[in-house]
């Protein structure tokens, strides 16, 4: 897991920074995406990071956001350096829930970058698992590999096809990317699979944003691994044919 310390908030010129921000570094009341969009880049990352699955960012000895990474890529203008680039964690999750809040690993020296061992996944979560993020059946480490998969064949679909395309998916705004061409705007939600059925689990947010969203689109991404088959699915049919698998009940206060 890569450990990445910040700095306390401060200006940047986004004509000089590699990904156009205004600002980098932590201060209390950010949002999770104001958090995410100011400390993903740019560090230098060894080649350790590629082979990373999770990321925590913290401030002050605290962690205060977590990451699933998709991906590890070069920064736009200094090649040398690398931006993160991932899913946030939200509650529920176990790597979030493991460290966000509490006090960080112990990491020393002035290098704001380390690395420490990934939480193993609690039992249970091999065959079914849903998060504030996403949700999907059989191994978590399998599925992930399928998703980043998905998520790369889409983009180069809509992308060939003259759309404009915009990986959201560490926002959590119910779908994966938003798609531009002209006047037209699609908010598509990306499902892989790794057999030629396409049956997905889809999480609350997701199935808030099909209920009130019309620009919401689903696309089942089937055979990912082997030969990738793209599917569309409009809103209407989603709620039509979803049906609830489990329930979370918070007893606490019963």
């Amino acid at each position: 897991m890569l450990h990445i310390r910040l700095g306390e908030l401060r200006q940047v010129d986004p004509m000089s920074d590699d990904l156009g921000r205004s600002f980098v570094g932590y201060r209390a009341g950010m949002t999770d995406a104001q958090v995410y969009e100011a400390n993903r880049g740019c560090w230098r990352l060894g080649a350790r990071a590629q082979d990373e699955r999770y990321a925590i960012f913290s401030f002050d000895g605290i962690v205060r956001q977590a990451l699933e990474i998709s991906s590890v890529e070069a920064a736009p203008k200094r090649s040398m350096r690398s931006v993160v680039y991932g899913r946030v964690l939200g509650p529920g999750h176990h790597v979030h829930d493991t460290y966000v809040g509490r006090p960080a690993p112990e990491s020393r020296g002035r290098n704001p970058i380390s690395y420490v061992p990934d939480t193993p996944v609690p039992v249970g979560h091999e065959t079914f698992h849903v998060g504030t993020h996403g949700a999907g059946f059989g191994d978590p480490v399998s599925n992930r590999e399928v998703e980043l998969v998905a998520m790369s064949y889409a983009s180069g679909v809509y992308a060939v096809d003259g759309w404009i395309v915009e990986d959201v998916s560490a926002l959590n705004l119910g779908w994966d990317i938003t798609a531009t061409k002209g006047p037209a705007v699609r908010h598509i939600e990306v499902k892989g699979v790794a057999g030629p059925n396409p049956k997905v689990l889809v999480t609350r947010n997701e199935l808030r944003a099909a209920g009130h969203d019309l620009d919401w689109l689903l696309v089942v991404v089937t055979d990912a691994l082997t030969g990738p088959r793209l599917h569309e699915y409009g809103p209407a049919q989603i709620r039509r044919l979803a049906v609830p698998l489990a329930y979370e009940v918070d007893l606490r206060g019963a």
